[in-house]
């Protein structure tokens, strides 16, 4: 058909022509792949977003059950229970209009103030329980992060609240019998003790103004396993709301919430206020989540939009509700909607002006086009460390260039997260020491190293603090934590570089040593550690001393196993407590005992 086209014309218009089918194709193919790959990136991104919404949600109400355990076997609560239950039962006549007048009819603070009041004049003995153990009761609720805490007795008279409301001194089984705090009484009561807490769902609360109100309760006995009443905390719907409605990473349109078993929030919307058990969320997402089934899709959502939606399910207490992570699918689209217009656009430019710029300017298109190909199947192997470099052309490529940005941030976002829980997994929250499972890893991996150069030897030092439990109990937990941090801080100096220091958990920790066979630097690095508690730790002036027992057992003289290496050094640092506390004992001092 070109046979009699002069070369000088053929040429360029078969390089043209070839030009643009390869520009084509090659946009195409660019197009496809960068659709397929910001979608699966929104995607992924969405679903990590919602499994640390479900995190923190477990993590949170895993707390509260563990809170309300503690305090219903704390003597505090025990004894407050009892003497409440004998001034209640002191007073005479309508209790219910007693107490309601004294403190809340004639209590001098504004509703939602009156848990202020420490004490009503009437020169009763509740009174003078309820200035005894409000204070702390009021700390509780503030410290816990907790709505209200209620005192509930066998008969189901409410006979302390801490924030005072109209439920005060009624009776949940009465005057409350529908209300979601009734049915978590009951829950708790039947089966006594051998039930765990319960949990009562979000239910509008007459007391609390019709607001919804979610409660966890346990019932308390007295030494003689005797029912003494029912413990019940009122959940604060601020803390849900604070881990749900996180917007960092949620772009402009996203939204993580959660749907009850009834199909309506739990959490309060991004967009909407007051959404909690007014706003009907009845979508497939939610249908599939409630029936216990977990992924990510395109749906609409209660607005009737078009959504990315990942979903999973919840179940706290044998409660189920869904959790959702959304974000509007046009806000997802939008970088391939743009890329989509201007590939359009560079397609009318080079009809028109193909016959000017003829070879040079498919060259010009073709080559970055493939450049980016090339950069974006990197990407997608996970290459992260590959540049994708923007040139000032205003056109298409340019808007290419800029969407690849975006997909690698995704990608970058998510190695970064996994490389965040992957720390986590590893290292002690406390003290930020590696833990257990990052300190057996190491030693196996030294252990193996051992078999096979002969001239090395592995060491641990199994470390276990003394008079430690003391220092908890007598001065808490908070400054138990401060000198677990400290000690890590002195045992760190006294190693080298490369050695190894792990928390194993509690007091105990773990030095693991790589070294060269008939070196001494075992003992002086055990004796450094002792050392290092010399200096006490001092509280209000006044110094609390420690000392540390030091197992030492060596591969492969006192174990082949790292459970029995592990075991040896344990063994050897009881015997060090026998000895006196604050020394080192080895391994195999254990066997030259059982010899004699």
């Amino acid at each position: 058909m070109l046979r009699d086209v002069r070369i000088t014309l053929k040429f360029p218009l078969v390089m043209i022509c070839f030009a643009l089918l390869a520009a084509l194709v090659t946009g195409i193919v660019a197009y496809l792949q960068a659709t397929s790959a910001l979608h699966d990136a929104a995607k992924s991104k969405l679903y990590v977003l919602l499994e640390w919404r479900e995190h923190g949600l477990s993590r949170y109400f895993e707390t509260i059950e563990n809170e309300l355990v503690f305090h219903t076997q704390s003597p505090l609560i025990r004894n407050s229970f009892a003497e409440l239950n004998t001034a209640w039962e002191q007073i005479d006549g309508d209790r219910e209009a007693y107490f309601q007048e004294k403190y809340i009819l004639k209590n001098p603070y504004h509703d939602g103030q009156k848990f202020k009041y420490l004490v009503a004049p009437d020169g009763s003995y509740y009174s003078a329980l309820h200035e005894k153990y409000h204070p702390t009761f009021n700390t509780l609720i503030v410290t816990a992060n907790f709505y209200d805490i209620f005192f509930i007795n066998p008969d189901g008279n409410i006979i302390y609240t801490a924030l005072k409301e109209n439920d005060f001194a009624t009776n949940v089984l009465t005057s409350n019998k529908s209300s979601g705090l009734a049915h978590a009484f009951e829950l708790a009561v039947q089966n006594k003790n051998k039930r765990p807490p319960v949990f009562s769902d979000f239910h509008p609360y007459a007391p609390s103004n019709d607001a919804p109100a979610g409660f966890i309760a346990k019932a308390v006995f007295d030494d003689n396993h005797e029912l003494l009443g029912v413990l019940a905390f009122q959940i604060s719907i601020e803390m849900i709301n604070s881990i749900m409605q996180v917007t960092a990473g949620m772009g402009e349109t996203g939204e993580t919430y959660l749907v009850g078993a009834d199909k309506t929030m739990r959490s309060d919307s991004r967009f909407f206020t007051n959404s909690i058990l007014t706003r009907t969320v009845d979508t497939a997402s939610v249908r599939l989540a409630l029936s216990g089934e977990e992924g990510v899709q395109v749906t609409d959502d209660y607005r009737n939009i078009p959504v990315y939606s990942a979903f999973k399910p919840l179940d706290i207490m044998g409660v189920r509700w869904a959790v959702l992570a959304e974000v509007d699918e046009a806000e997802v689209v939008k970088p391939v909607s743009q890329l989509s217009r201007y590939l359009v656009v560079i397609g009318i430019a080079l009809g028109v002006l193909i016959a000017v710029l003829g070879y040079i300017l498919a060259t010009d298109l073709s080559s970055p086009i493939l450049s980016m190909v090339g950069t974006m199947q990197r990407l997608a192997a996970n290459d992260l460390n590959t540049n994708v470099s923007v040139s000032d052309r205003k056109d298409e490529v340019g808007l290419m260039a800029a969407a690849l940005i975006s997909l690698k941030e995704f990608a970058t976002d998510r190695e970064l997260l996994r490389q965040q829980l992957s720390h986590m997994a590893n290292h002690d929250a406390l003290t930020e020491l590696q833990n257990r499972k990052a300190a057996l890893e190491h030693l196996e991996a030294l252990v193996e190293d051992a078999q096979s150069n002969l001239r090395t030897s592995v060491s641990i030092l199994f470390c276990d603090l003394d008079g430690f439990k003391a220092v908890n109990d007598q001065l808490g937990h908070d400054f138990g934590d401060e000198v677990l941090k400290t000690i890590s801080k002195r045992f760190r100096i006294c190693l080298d570089e490369g050695d190894f220091l792990a928390r194993l958990g509690g007091d105990e920790f773990l030095v693991v040593l790589h070294h060269a066979k008939d070196d001494d630097s075992v003992v002086r690095k055990a004796r450094a550690i002792i050392g290092a508690l010399d200096t006490p730790f001092g509280r209000d002036g006044l110094p609390v001393s420690l000392g540390v027992s030091i197992g030492i057992a060596s591969y492969p003289s006192d174990g082949k196993k790292i459970s029995s290496l592990l075991k040896s050094a344990d063994s050897a640092m009881y015997l060090a407590k026998s000895g006196g506390k604050n020394r080192f004992a080895y391994a195999s001092d254990l066997k030259q005992i059982e010899a004699v």
